[in-house]
């Protein structure tokens, strides 16, 4: 099959020589060509890329098995390097914000959170993310390390975000979408490269790529990053005391062990130093030594509050007033704790891949994980070990079937720490004063699990125009249990220049260890300078998973081979929703509609311009939520200014949202971010770019840990310089 495929692409530049040979190509919409406006966009596509590139056409993972980017029945959009270096974002996570749908938010300097599609609104990444095929979704708490498993610019190949469930193919936690990081073969990344970010705060980001060979079909390389956070400030003033480290490390070897038969070996060991401050001085219930008065002083308890609590005077303070507080000569006790959250991370991967006689294309994959996680602010802390077997296959059967499926299985084991730390350490009232437990409290849990999952499905061609996509996942989990998650897609090509899609999936999520196994006594009424009442819950192992009943339709056009235009709608239905508060896990149905509108122009050989508008609206138990900005957008242009140099804009909208706390709610401001950038590529072994971030603010907040932090960080206005430099 790569044989063939070679010989296809090979056809298709032959076509493209004759096309030009007689003036044929490009934007001539009665050009005698035969091709499509959609195949003409794949055509210039080809044509962009490095011969050795060609043999390894990105695939798309909507049904399975290859598929150029506009067949596919659902909301695709592919992040490639030049979307990253070209805007000026530092991490891969950033260039996420270029993604009608995805909202993307900054808390202190080293976290990051990214919501798909108004899921939840929560700080939990409810779609599944993949790192070459290894699944990275953090079970503990139901989060993403995006530091911890981002990869150096140079080796990434693409980033496949497909907004909307997957689960018929990828299974549990593919609920809201599915991001596929994607790095190259080893033969792609030869010789030397040395990428250098500078924020002028101090920030700092290195990275270093060698590759070589060994032999004529043995293809290896090596890399390193090293990544330093200078320390921010809270959107109080405070310290934020986000200052330190994260160092990462990485190899991977390629080999043709036969014509039809590839062996991939690789793997990574990452180490994070950062400090976390957690500062209980603005909690609601504690009793300040100020003279307050008027509306600020408060005699009642919450109705979360039980009425026999011995709650008998209390203050509380808005944040409006709270983060004011300096200004108006208003001067508070401190309770405060920093404390250092070291993580280290490693991983082995090692995967074969062929194609039979039979154009059955398959691969076998293993991986071995090691996770150790210390949250110090809070005594929680915990090592993961896991151990994944994956098999993959598709195959075409007839004219107009094209088969995926595989199975996969995985173990794994957690070992759980927790311990009771300052300022969290005040005597509890229940009803005479008692030690106070650990915040997050595993106890006598499981700890060990197990998962077999197995997935069918069948792409058939109903007419020459129309395609029938359905499937089914099937999972055994001990944390889960039995379920059968199916899925349809449907697509048909009205003419050359449209294609319309719907689709239906049943998709699950598996509720975090933290949400389903551990009793938490985060939220504390503070009574008297050293004594609190706990507001403590249950292990709420009762949660079950969420389910979610999702509906999409989609249209897709090319009006010409320069411009693209897609339009996604979306309704989805979920039953059993977690959502985190005072004092317990609680679920929820949620009813979630949104769409989004997107383009991609080429307006010509020197300007580019995409852009997105989303808009989602959600109710939680029929109340509309607020928590999730209801419209967001974003335009990029990327303009030639001359050969070697290019001017780049980057522009963002978000509305107005809520942030969600135990304690105290933060409305947020519907704000404009402007981004702008200077490129300057000599050759094509140097890039250095000059960038301006945030330019129409000098600062403001986005997000936080809803439960544990009480305010965000300020992100800052910030410059830059990168470099890359290949040798």
């Amino acid at each position: 099959m790569i044989l063939s495929r070679f010989l296809q692409v090979a056809l298709v530049f032959l076509l493209a020589f004759l096309g030009r040979a007689n003036g044929q190509f490009a934007d001539d919409q009665n050009s005698s060509s035969g091709l499509s406006p959609f195949e003409k966009a794949e055509l210039r596509r080809l044509l962009d890329l490095d011969l050795r590139d060609l043999s390894r056409t990105p695939i798309r993972g909507v049904l399975g098995y290859d598929q150029e980017h506009w067949r596919n029945p659902a909301s695709v959009h592919v992040i490639r390097p030049d979307d990253i270096s070209l805007n000026g974002h530092v991490l891969t996570v950033d260039s996420f914000r270029n993604v009608a749908g995805m909202y993307v938010t900054r808390g202190v300097g080293y976290d990051d959170f990214v919501t798909m599609r108004n899921f939840s609104g929560s700080a939990t990444e409810k779609f599944l993310t993949m790192v070459d095929g290894r699944e990275v979704l953090q079970l503990m708490g139901g989060t993403i390390n995006w530091t911890t498993e981002d990869v150096p610019l140079q080796i990434l190949d693409r980033v496949e975000i497909i907004r909307g469930p997957g689960a018929s193919i990828w299974g549990t936690n593919a609920v809201s979408g599915v991001v596929n990081v994607v790095t190259k073969h080893a033969a792609q990344t030869q010789g030397n490269s040395v990428r250098l970010i500078l924020e002028d705060d101090g920030t700092f980001l290195g990275e270093y790529v060698h590759g070589g060979q060994v032999s004529p079909d043995s293809f290896y390389r090596v890399w390193v990053r090293d990544q330093e956070y200078s320390e921010g400030e809270l959107m109080s003033g405070l310290p934020a005391r986000d200052d330190g480290y994260a160092r990462k490390a990485g190899f991977r070897f390629d080999k043709e062990l036969a014509m039809d038969l590839d062996l991939t070996i690789a793997g990574g060991f990452a180490t994070r130093r950062v400090e976390h401050v957690l500062d209980l001085t603005y909690r609601l219930f504690e009793l300040l030594p100020l003279n307050l008065t008027g509306s600020n002083k408060v005699n009642t308890a919450p109705s979360w509050v039980p009425t026999w609590a011995p709650y008998a005077t209390g203050t509380t303070l808005p944040w409006s007033t709270l983060k004011d507080a300096p200004a108006q000569g208003l001067t508070l006790d401190r309770y405060q704790n920093y404390e250092e959250m070291p993580q280290d991370a490693s991983h082995v991967r090692a995967k074969l891949s062929g194609i039979t006689d039979g154009d059955l294309e398959w691969s076998l994959a293993g991986y071995a994980e090691l996770y150790d996680t210390d949250l110090g602010h809070i005594g929680h802390s915990w090592e993961r070990e896991e151990f994944d077997l994956d098999f993959k296959a598709n195959k075409p059967i007839g004219d107009r079937n094209h088969i995926a499926f595989g199975f996969s299985v995985r173990h794994m084991s957690v070992d759980v720490d927790e311990r009771v730390t300052a300022p969290w350490d005040f005597p509890l009232l229940v009803p005479s004063p008692v030690p106070a437990p650990p915040i997050l409290e595993y106890g006598s849990s499981p700890k060990e699990f197990d998962r077999i999952t197995a997935f069918f499905q069948n792409s058939y061609d109903l007419t020459d125009r129309s395609v029938l996509s359905f499937g089914s996942k099937f999972e055994d989990s001990d944390l889960t249990g039995s379920s059968t998650q199916p899925g349809a897609r449907f697509s048909f090509q009205v003419d050359e220049q449209n294609i319309l899609w719907g689709a239906y999936s049943k998709a699950f999520r598996q509720p975090s260890l933290v949400e389903q196994f551990t009793e938490v006594s985060y939220a504390r009424v503070f009574l008297a300078p050293g004594i609190a009442f706990p507001l403590t819950s249950s292990p709420t192992t009762g949660l079950g998973t969420e389910e979610m009943d999702a509906f999409e339709l989609g249209w897709r056009t090319r009006p010409s081979d320069r411009l693209l235009i897609e339009l996604s709608l979306y309704h989805y239905d979920t039953q059993n929703a977690v959502f985190s508060g005072p004092p317990i896990y609680s679920t929820s149905d949620v009813k979630t509609t949104g769409g989004e509108l997107t383009f991609d122009y080429r307006a010509s050989l020197l300007w580019h311009l995409q852009g997105g508008y989303s808009f989602s609206r959600g109710k939680k138990d029929g109340v509309e939520q607020k928590d999730f900005p209801e419209s967001m957008a974003n335009l990029s242009s990327h303009l030639k200014v001359r050969d070697d140099v290019i001017f780049t804009q980057s522009l963002y909208y978000t509305g107005e949202r809520t942030i969600p706390s135990a304690y105290n709610p933060i409305p947020l401001d519907d704000y404009l971010r402007l981004d702008l950038g200077l490129v300057w590529r000599p050759d094509e072994s140097l890039e250095i770019g000059l960038f301006g971030r945030d330019l129409l603010d000098s600062d403001h907040a986005e997000n936080m840990y809803n439960d544990l932090d009480v305010e965000p960080g300020k992100v800052e206005r910030t410059f830059l310089i990168s470099i890359t430099k290949k040798f």
